[in-house]
């Protein structure tokens, strides 16, 4: 009974487009806050990703995402990048250990999902520090004390998420959908 509710297209299509602007209402906050409200963000893109348990969700909520994103960012279509890398690497993980089938299942792998969000984070931050602020020279380089802080920040903040998520807020939604 559970997955009927979630397979059919109308609840997909729609559960995309909430996941996608409650993603790009997170990255404003980021940004406001230098980075430092990315938790949000994390907490967002894992759980819309957990709930539609399909694969390639994680680049496809990340791509509208970043579509969107561009049309309010002074960067426009350099974060991209930052936003995809998060996705990508989300689903690479995601398909390469079975978490959406195991999503089905109501079973969360909860070290490999802190993984899969710790190296999204970390592989979306290099995306930013090194192309965007070293490279195109776009950003404010703070120094090497200042980005490592966020980096920390962003670790740490990404294994609160990704424990948080699949220990307490999907069996909450699981149950829900029953």
């Amino acid at each position: 009974m559970t997955t009927k509710r979630i397979e059919r297209p109308s609840v997909r299509i729609s559960l995309l487009a909430m996941f996608s602007v409650l993603l790009l209402l997170s990255a404003i906050l980021s940004k406001i806050t230098v980075t430092y409200g990315a938790i949000v963000f994390n907490f967002v893109l894992l759980t819309g990703v957990l709930v539609l348990k399909l694969p390639y969700s994680g680049t496809i909520l990340t791509l509208i995402t970043s579509i969107l994103y561009s049309f309010v960012s002074p960067l426009g279509p350099l974060m991209l990048g930052t936003f995809l890398l998060k996705g990508v690497t989300l689903d690479i993980f995601f398909v390469v250990f079975k978490v959406y089938r195991d999503a089905y299942n109501k079973k969360y792998n909860i070290p490999v999902i802190v993984t899969a969000i710790v190296l999204s984070g970390i592989f979306a931050g290099l995306y930013q520090y090194f192309f965007i602020v070293v490279f195109l020279h776009r950003l404010v380089d703070f120094g090497a004390f200042i980005v490592s802080t966020i980096f920390l920040v962003s670790i740490i903040s990404n294994i609160i998420v990704g424990y948080i998520v699949p220990k307490y807020v999907m069996p909450r939604i699981d149950k829900s959908l029953v």
